[in-house]
């Protein structure tokens, strides 16, 4: 009986280090990705952060392109066509002079007129604006700020993705670390039912102990499906996440550590409100939002621009000045607009009322974020004490084990179950340290920090 037993605890030992090795295999044949590197691909070619940068550069161009409102602008208008109708010019007598040698020029009144035929006319205006520089100046000030709000949005877009990415590679350790887990634990429920089996042919067991050693292999091997099945899902979504083929294979580094204390919550919330993206932008558009309303105020200021103007004309029969030329000061203003600049003025002098308040709110929806995941982090660094306790606990029941087994003194099957408690322990452990570095990223993120 003891040479049996031993022989049954080879078999079992051998099992083990055959799935050892085929784990080792499967891991040398995929690439090796650290949280590092996936952050680094995910920063360089994740679309959401693509489209926000593309949003920066579309406003900074925008910015650029109204800069140039600063400047004299030019218009030419040109007009080559058919004359329709005969126009005519009346010269009325002595209109041209009166002289005493020969008398009034014209003597008489003197039509001239154009026939219909092909015409042509240029004009070109050049004005350079002067007191709506102020205006102007006003609106650059508020759309340069509406950069810099995007430039936080997307920096907001940046620090979201890294810590999508960090929370979808600790769940695709956990779940790689559940895969092994049950892939280890597999031979232990092949050999219990196999030796149930023999002991049932023996009648040493019962019918009942044979099906549960079956039902429990039948479990196990779901479980591994499921698992595999979850670490499939978890690993697709990182290769989006990195903005790369979804079907490439890597396997991920378990995380083995955790960091020390953490400082108290209100130096978080501090941080918090120091870099938060959103509350950086919040407090911008407050900003910007008073540039915009002094812009509508400075409609009332008359339009006045230095201009220069030419005029024109081709094959009108010289009945119509050829080239008129023209510099001064040009006017456009609207005297009376039946109140619709003070609306628009209230409705400005409101939306900066509006970006006021929402500062609060961001500020007081940052410090709740901060608090709940300082929380939350707290909570699970204590499940992992635990976690880690029980790992222990488990690990000692094994070497106490094999010790008995050793001196004969309790079944191989006991072995086999206090390994698979083992097993079950681990993947508990790195459950909980994964659910830790999860809760650390949401942290992270809450205090705006990568």
């Amino acid at each position: 009986m003891s040479t049996r037993m031993h022989m049954k605890l080879v078999q079992c030992l051998f099992l083990v280090g055959v799935t050892a090795l085929t784990a080792i295999a499967q891991e040398s044949s995929a690439p090796e990705l650290t949280l590092d590197e996936a952050i680094q691909k995910a920063v360089a070619a994740n679309s959401a952060l693509k489209t926000a940068g593309l949003e920066t550069v579309r406003a900074t161009d925008d910015l650029a392109a109204n800069k140039t409102a600063r400047f004299a602008k030019t218009q030419v208008t040109a007009l080559g066509g058919q004359l329709l109708t005969k126009p005519s010019v009346t010269f009325p007598a002595g209109s041209l002079g009166l002289y005493n040698s020969i008398g009034p020029i014209p003597s008489t009144d003197k039509t001239i007129s154009i026939a219909r035929k092909p015409v042509g006319t240029v004009f070109a205006t050049v004005a350079q604006p002067l007191s709506s520089l102020y205006r102007i100046n006003l609106q650059l000030k508020a759309l340069g700020l509406g950069v810099e709000a995007t430039r936080q949005e997307q920096e907001k877009t940046r620090l979201e993705v890294i810590d999508q990415v960090r929370r979808v590679y600790y769940t695709v350790v956990q779940a790689q670390s559940a895969v092994d887990s049950l892939e280890a634990s597999l031979p232990f429920y092949r050999e219990s039912k196999r030796l149930a089996s023999e002991n049932f042919k023996h009648e040493t067991v019962l019918e009942s102990d044979l099906l549960g050693a079956d039902a429990q292999l039948m479990n196990t091997e779901n479980a591994v499906h499921d698992a595999e099945d979850q670490l499939a899902t978890a690993s697709e979504r990182l290769n989006d996440l990195m903005g790369r083929d979804v079907h490439a294979q890597f396997r991920v580094v378990p995380v083995t550590s955790i960091d020390d204390e953490l400082d108290p919550a209100e130096q978080l919330e501090a941080r918090a409100l120091q870099n938060r993206p959103d509350v950086k932008k919040a407090k911008l558009q407050v900003q910007q939002a008073h540039f915009d309303a002094r812009a509508k105020k400075a409609e009332y200021i008359p339009d006045v621009s230095l201009a220069f103007t030419y005029a024109t004309t081709a094959n009108f029969a010289n009945a119509l000045p050829s080239n008129i030329a023209a510099v001064g000061l040009q006017l456009n203003w609207e005297p009376w607009d039946w109140g619709r600049r003070k609306q628009e003025i209230a409705e400005k002098r409101v939306k900066e009322e509006q970006t006021k308040v929402a500062v609060t709110e961001t500020e007081r929806t940052v410090v709740l974020e901060v608090r709940n995941a300082w929380r939350q982090l707290e909570n699970t660094r204590r499940q992992l004490v635990l976690t880690e306790a029980t790992e222990r606990a488990s690990r000692q029941r094994v070497k106490e084990v094999q010790e008995q087994v050793k001196r004969e003194a309790v079944l191989t099957k006991v072995l086999f179950s206090a390994q698979s408690d083992l097993a079950s322990a681990d993947s508990r452990k790195q459950q909980a340290l994964a659910a830790f570095w999860q809760a650390r990223a949401d942290l992270k993120k809450a205090i705006g920090e990568q």
